[in-house]
C-alpha cells in the first residue's frame, strides 16, 4: 500500500492507521531532524513528537494527489526552524550521520582510520555550512531526495535546489582543498 492510500484510509476515518505512518517515517525522520538540529536523541525525540502531532492535526488537509513523503518532510522541516528560532541557535558540536559499514576483510585498518578521518572531517565541513545548503546535501545525499522533493520540502524553486547543491558542494571543496 502507497502512503497516499495510507493517507486516503485515515482521512475516512481509519485513525488505528496512524500507526503504519510512524513505522514508515520515525527512523527516516529521526536522522534527518538529528542531522539537521544537531542536538542529543532526547530534544530530536521531542521535535519528532511534534513532527507526528502536527501531521496527525493536518492530515486531513493532505492531497492524496501529492506526494505524502515531501509533505511529511515539509512538517519536519517547518518544526526544525520553529526549533532554531525558539533555540536560537544553529551551531552544536557534532552531525551524527548513519555510519558507513565496511568489510574488514577487504580493507586494513589504516584504510578504515583514513576513511573514518575524511568521512568525520567531512561531516565537520557539512555542520558548519548555512542551514539552507546543510538542508540540500542532506536532504540529497543522505536521504536520497530527488530536486523536486527537495524544492517541495524548503518551498524553493526547482531550479534553486541545483544552485544550493552547486554551491554546497563548491563550499565543502574548498575547505577540503584548504586542508591539502
Amino acid at each position: 500500500m502507497t502512503d497516499e492510500e495510507l493517507i486516503n484510509l485515515i482521512q475516512k476515518g481509519k485513525q488505528e492507521k496512524f500507526g503504519l505512518v510512524i513505522d514508515r517515517y520515525e527512523k527516516k525522520l529521526f536522522f534527518y531532524l538529528k542531522n539537521l538540529i544537531n542536538q542529543s536523541g532526547e530534544d530530536v525525540e521531542d521535535l519528532l513528537q511534534e513532527v507526528f502531532v502536527s501531521v496527525y492535526v493536518n492530515i486531513q488537509s493532505f492531497d492524496t494527489q501529492k506526494k505524502f513523503s515531501s509533505w511529511i518532510y515539509r512538517i519536519a522541516h517547518n518544526n526544525a526552524i520553529d526549533y532554531f528560532k525558539s533555540k536560537k541557535r544553529l551551531k552544536s558540536e557534532s552531525l551524527d550521520f548513519k555510519e558507513d559499514y565496511f568489510d574488514n576483510n577487504q580493507k586494513l585498518a589504516e584504510d578504515l582510520e583514513i576513511e573514518t578521518e575524511r568521512n568525520l572531517l567531512i561531516k565537520k565541513y557539512i555542520n558548519e555550512l548555512d542551514l539552507k545548503y546543510k538542508e540540500s546535501i542532506l536532504l540529497f545525499y543522505y536521504d536520497n531526495r530527488n530536486y523536486e522533493e527537495i524544492s517541495d520540502i524548503l518551498h524553493i524553486p526547482h531550479s534553486q535546489v541545483g544552485v544550493l547543491l552547486f554551491r554546497a558542494k563548491k563550499l565543502l571543496k574548498h575547505k577540503l582543498i584548504k586542508l591539502k
